[in-house]
């Protein structure tokens, strides 16, 4: 997110463990287990009706892994002879789904790689399993199945949360990648109400937020914040939010792989038009005057917020609007009864202030040929780590002159 961090002192965090501690060894499918892959689209939309059963029973954090998420990613980025095929391995149960671990697969040079399907989008990567499965079991059956029928050279699997379904079985059977972060995210338990919300701020940062507030209003109108319904409106909203942010990171020269400012409005508007799942879009939008300044794009699943996408007009950076936006945004997903507002990876310094604890989050790859180990080592655990170092250290003038060549 692109807010500025409230004048605080940071807040003490609550650190999720590393991982559950894995147990050794494991079991057999039960004997009417089943496993299967899907790799072509017409397949994965007949499991529609089993899908959205099976992730209605997996934690808010599959969200990346729901039908409605999936189906939208793939129709506007998989297009045809654009290098990516599903690969979604699938296991039933006497005939019911009961897991389901979907991936793609990509070129990378001559290197196939099998990354989460609508990576790199997708914030979160786990498989969907129905409660009461053993991992032990499904998990090494899958990978045998991966080996064998999926011709890749490499699994990479990006931002794992230490929570995640997957986490235990990828940190004994996989390689680190050397990439760690965190996951900020605000607990909205702690509150009962809006007061001890509001409770939460020392005396300064609420001087601020009201000077934030006047300052805006003095300058060009009344501050209204609003939570858009699904239609014309929004979809204007969407493509607004998504250019500023496009703006915002230029000026910083920076580079978002993720946000192809056109592909990721036409998903997100895609995305917004579906109902009946168990995925939300849930755009706010906060003018001054009969002006749009700021605005959120947010997820949710049962009842988690998830920030994805902020964003402000850049001409009115100095006035902290993204800051005020954050606030009132908090304060919504606690009126509509949301218990976390999760504002994901990056773990960047101004998220501290809006959140109350965190979650490690990991990469992990596993090399399945000569080729694979070569890119493994060479790229992914050793040249990756560097180049990311050193292009996070860069100033904004010299990211400028790099950007043709280089992103995130």
């Amino acid at each position: 997110m692109d807010i500025a961090e409230p004048n605080k002192p940071p807040m003490p965090f609550a650190i999720a463990p590393t991982q559950a501690v894995p147990q050794a060894g494991t079991h057999s499918l039960p004997h009417d287990a089943a496993l299967a892959h899907v790799h072509n689209l017409a397949d994965f939309a007949r499991l529609e009706a089993d899908w959205r059963e099976l992730e209605s029973q997996c934690p808010a954090t599959s969200l990346f892994q729901s039908f409605d998420w999936l189906q939208s990613w793939t129709a506007v980025y998989m297009t045809e002879g654009n290098g990516t095929q599903p690969f979604i391995v699938t296991g039933t149960l006497g005939g019911k789904l009961v897991f389901a671990w979907p991936l793609m697969l990509q070129r990378h040079g001559p290197v196939k790689v099998l990354r989460w399907l609508s990576k790199p989008l997708a914030q979160y990567g786990d498989v969907l399993m129905a409660p009461g499965l053993c991992p032990r079991a499904w998990l090494p059956a899958a990978l045998r199945l991966i080996r064998s029928a999926s011709g890749a050279d490499m699994i990479r699997l990006r931002h794992v949360r230490a929570d995640a379904t997957v986490a235990p079985f990828l940190s004994t059977h996989f390689r680190d990648s050397q990439q760690h972060d965190m996951a900020p995210v605000l607990d909205l338990t702690a509150y009962a109400n809006e007061s001890a919300y509001e409770a939460r701020y020392t005396s300064s940062q609420r001087k601020r937020r009201k000077k934030i507030r006047k300052n805006l209003e003095d300058a060009i109108g009344p501050v209204q914040f609003d939570i858009l319904d699904p239609g014309p409106a929004n979809d204007d909203a969407i493509a607004e939010a998504v250019h500023e942010k496009h703006k915002w990171l230029a000026e910083r020269g920076r580079k978002n792989q993720a946000l192809c400012e056109n592909k990721v409005t036409a998903f997100l508007r895609e995305l917004s038009h579906r109902r009946g799942g168990s995925v939300q879009l849930v755009t706010s939008r906060m003018t001054v005057g009969d002006k749009p300044v700021s605005w959120e794009i947010g997820l949710r699943k049962g009842s988690t917020h998830f920030g994805f996408i902020t964003s402000h007009r850049t001409d009115l950076t100095d006035y902290s609007p993204g800051r005020l936006h954050m606030d009132l945004s908090q304060r919504q997903a606690l009126r509509d009864g949301m218990s976390a507002f999760d504002l994901m990876v990056p773990n960047d310094p101004h998220k501290e202030s809006w959140s109350s604890s965190k979650v490690e989050v990991r990469d992990h790859h596993l090399p399945l040929t000569a080729l694979g180990r070569l890119y493994g080592l060479g790229y992914v655990e050793t040249a990756r780590p560097l180049l990311r170092k050193a292009y996070y250290a860069m100033p904004p003038e010299l990211l400028k002159l790099l950007k043709p060549v280089t992103g995130h």
